[in-house]
């Protein structure tokens, strides 16, 4: 289990707190509070994650697509490697015909 920071704010400059294991607040108004803090910012972080995997949807499934097509007409592997691509005549070639001494 990962140890929890705790920082404090002193003249807008964070210092970390070390060796703190827990936090008691004795005063219940404040404990309260701060839980209701804490309740709000983990359900707004929620509502952004839950907002940004909705946009990414699309472009993951069009990369998903794109990917199984590609896959389908032999230019990648199943592990994402460049598979062989489809043999062609030499005047086809990237590099151009062969060139011949004289």
């Amino acid at each position: 289990m990962k140890p929890t920071r705790v920082e404090v704010l002193l003249d807008d400059e964070r210092q970390p707190v070390h060796g703190i294991t827990n936090i008691v607040i004795y005063d219940e108004q404040s404990a309260r509070a701060l839980a209701e803090r804490i309740q709000e910012f983990q359900e707004a972080m929620v509502a952004l994650l839950r907002a940004y995997a909705e946009a990414a949807r699309p472009l993951l499934e069009e990369v998903g697509r794109t990917f199984q097509t590609m896959r389908q007409a032999g230019l990648v592997e199943d592990d994402g490697k460049p598979g062989k691509g489809p043999d062609r005549p030499a005047w086809q070639s990237p590099y151009g015909p062969v060139r011949r001494r004289r």
